[in-house]
């Protein structure tokens, strides 16, 4: 099973998200590399520097604004503005969140910036092999690390989430479960809900199902208490998960 994390919604209501392993991590780096490489060679084809500036000095200058800093600032620029992704980790779909789930700030990207160390790249190219230090140490601490973080990560106190969960479900994949022909709803107040929060408890159900353990079924717990008090319901149904599939069903007969 995935190393996973809880974070408080704005509803209180406990959510949990999966950890985004090493292995993805390192790969979204590497595709984030590899679009620096094409930026690079796009350059390198498309302008010759020395035919601009006959000054040594200069061109090494204008090397530096055109390649190594785009490079050196691409991290925390893009997580500042872009809810804690890279290009790289769009694509694989993980960001970077705080420890309270929220997008990171200056302060998070920042040090997170610092112990990647990739302000190296402003300095002689020989180097990198300091820089390479920094990834492989990375690599190793995120390996060994309970919540998959790097020493950035916890100084930063931060962790990379996937977006993509490995269980991901659509509603059309439960829109055959009943018809109004065939089933009258008990809970008719559930079009309060959003597809969002039926996406929860259908994946909590599958989860609950797959993995029947204390947290899993803490979780159902609480989050059939919270679906009953929005409900106004007295009391919550004693079979949580059966109260639950039935929310979702009278969800997709009354809102499809």
């Amino acid at each position: 099973m995935s190393n996973t994390i809880e974070f408080n919604s704005a509803q209180f209501v406990t959510i949990e998200f999966e950890l985004a392993s090493t292995a993805q991590r390192v790969l979204a780096a590497l595709l984030d590399i590899a679009i620096f490489i094409v930026y690079f060679i796009l350059l390198v084809v498309t302008m010759d520097l020395s035919s601009f500036f006959t000054n040594y000095g200069t061109m090494l200058f204008i090397w530096l604004l055109i390649i190594k800093l785009p490079w050196i600032f691409y991290n925390p620029v893009m997580e500042l503005f872009f809810k804690g992704q890279t290009i790289g980790k769009m694509i694989l779909g993980i960001r970077v969140v705080t420890l309270d789930g929220e997008r990171p700030g200056l302060r998070e990207v920042f040090t997170r910036w610092l112990f990647r160390g990739d302000f190296i790249w402003i300095s002689a190219d020989f180097l990198v092999l300091l820089w390479l230090g920094f990834g492989i140490l990375g690599i190793i601490f995120s390996s060994i690390s309970d919540k998959n973080q790097r020493m950035g990560d916890v100084l930063a106190q931060t962790v990379v989430i996937r977006t993509k969960p490995s269980m991901n479900y659509k509603l059309k994949d439960i829109l055959a479960i009943k018809s109004q022909e065939n089933y009258e709803p008990i809970y008719k107040d559930v079009i309060i809900f959003t597809d969002e929060d039926m996406m929860l408890i259908k994946n909590s159900i599958q989860r609950v199902k797959q993995y029947p353990n204390p947290e899993t079924n803490k979780f159902v717990i609480e989050l059939a208490h919270k679906t009953a008090e929005m409900l106004n319901l007295s009391e919550t149904p004693q079979k949580k998960l059966e109260f639950l599939q039935t929310v979702l069903e009278d969800y997709v007969v009354l809102t499809r």
